[in-house]
C-alpha cells in the first residue's frame, strides 16, 4: 500500500457523489466545470482525462455489481486545491484492497495508470476506514493551460 503524503492546506474543494453505476462521462463534464470554479492554475484537459481514467478504474475494479453495499456508497470523487495550487483528484470507491498497485501504476496490468502518470499525476492510494474502502489519488502540480 502506498499511503498518500501530507498535504498543504486546503484552499477550495468540491465533490461529487456518484452512483455506482454512472458513467465517467458525466463526471468529466461536472469536473471541467469544477476545476474552472476551484481556480485550478493548470492544464484542465489533462487533469479531466486523469479524472476519468480514476473513475473508470473504480467503476470496473472498486465496485462489485449486483453488491447492494456496493451499490449504496458508490463513488466519490473530491477536486482539492491547495494554497501551493496543487490538486488533488481523490477517488474512493467500496473495496478496500488494491492489488498490484505498483504493477498497475508501471503499465504491466493495462495503461490506465500509466497513462494517468504520463499525465504529470502523481498517483498514490489509502484504506478509507472511515467507510471501509479505499481512495485512489493523483496529485498534480500547477502549470501552463491549454486554450
Amino acid at each position: 500500500m502506498t499511503s498518500a503524503p501530507d498535504t498543504p492546506t486546503t484552499w477550495h474543494e468540491a465533490a461529487m457523489r456518484l452512483p455506482a453505476n454512472p458513467t465517467a462521462l458525466n463526471a468529466t463534464i461536472q469536473a471541467r466545470t469544477q476545476l474552472t470554479l476551484l481556480g485550478w492554475c493548470g492544464n484542465q484537459a489533462s487533469a479531466v482525462n486523469v479524472l476519468y481514467v480514476l473513475i473508470r478504474n473504480a467503476l470496473r475494479h472498486g465496485v462489485i455489481p449486483g453488491d447492494p453495499d456496493h451499490a449504496k456508497h458508490g463513488i466519490t470523487v473530491w477536486l482539492r486545491v491547495t494554497e501551493t495550487h496543487v490538486l488533488h483528484i481523490d477517488v474512493t470507491d467500496p473495496t478496500p484492497e488494491f492489488p498490484d498497485f505498483g504493477s498497475a501504476v508501471a503499465g504491466e496490468c493495462g495503461r490506465g495508470l500509466w497513462g494517468v502518470k504520463r499525465l504529470g499525476a502523481v498517483v498514490t492510494w489509502s484504506r478509507d476506514p472511515e467507510h471501509g474502502g479505499k481512495t485512489v489519488r493523483a496529485t498534480m502540480r500547477p502549470g501552463p493551460v491549454d486554450l
